[in-house]
């Protein structure tokens, strides 16, 4: 292998980390994967890097047109490489000759555009609609009978319970959202053995969610040690 063609395996490294080479072209990088230790270890880090950029930026609704604006840059830029023939995104002819090589040919500025463009929708649309749950640990007042998680989308979270004791009469579970330094906000109060409940507050990364039990139809601090603790 020359080392042009190594140079060209490295260069299609980001787009095949992100899914977005076509079948054929994948396979040759996983066939080259095989034999070549260093793309090996070079794919792990661009791995990681994907798998962290759902969590690089704070989540946000996507807005309602996004699908429509990418559904026509899509629609648009094939229209344009129809238009252009089959070779618009083959690389330009050398000008001069040089030996043939049975190496890939990868179109780099295609193969790049496209790995970006993926780059975005992964972020967008992990961030913005995609639902991921968080373990919530459950404290030794009710450890054994309780099992709670709690679903995150977007800003948006609810607190899913199984087996949770009833509070005592004239007392209320209620939530809260606790962000920094800063005093607990109530986020709902409901009284539920089994079930789903939403937060009435928006939470965002690194925010605590607690449960704890009130007298009344709650307060506006908690006033007993948390029964159920959960980090977003």
């Amino acid at each position: 292998m020359t080392s042009s063609d190594h140079l060209a395996y490295r260069e299609a490294l980001g787009a095949y980390a992100l899914g977005a080479l076509p079948d054929a072209e994948a396979e040759q990088v996983r066939h080259h994967l095989q034999s070549c230790s260093e793309c090996r270890a070079e794919l792990d880090s661009l791995r990681s890097a994907v798998d962290a950029l759902p969590a690089s930026v704070d989540p946000v609704p996507p807005p309602p047109e996004l699908k429509d604006r990418l559904m026509a840059i899509v629609t648009s830029e094939a229209a344009l490489l129809r238009a252009a023939g089959d070779a618009a995104d083959q690389p330009a002819p050398a000008p001069r000759r040089r030996r043939w090589s049975t190496g890939p040919r990868f179109p780099l500025a295609v193969g790049f555009a496209v790995a970006c463009l993926a780059a975005v929708v992964v972020a967008l649309v992990t961030t913005g609609t995609s639902t991921r749950t968080v373990p919530v640990q459950v404290t030794a007042q009710v450890l054994g009978q309780a099992h709670a998680s709690l679903a995150i989308r977007g800003d948006s979270a609810q607190l899913n319970v199984a087996g949770l004791p009833a509070p005592p009469p004239g007392h209320v579970d209620e939530l809260w959202v606790k962000r920094g330094d800063a005093p607990p906000a109530p986020a709902g109060t409901f009284i539920l053995r089994t079930g789903s409940v939403a937060l009435s507050v928006p939470v965002r990364s690194g925010d605590q969610v607690l449960m704890t039990i009130e007298p009344g139809r709650g307060t506006a601090q908690p006033t007993t040690a948390p029964l159920l603790v959960a980090r977003v």
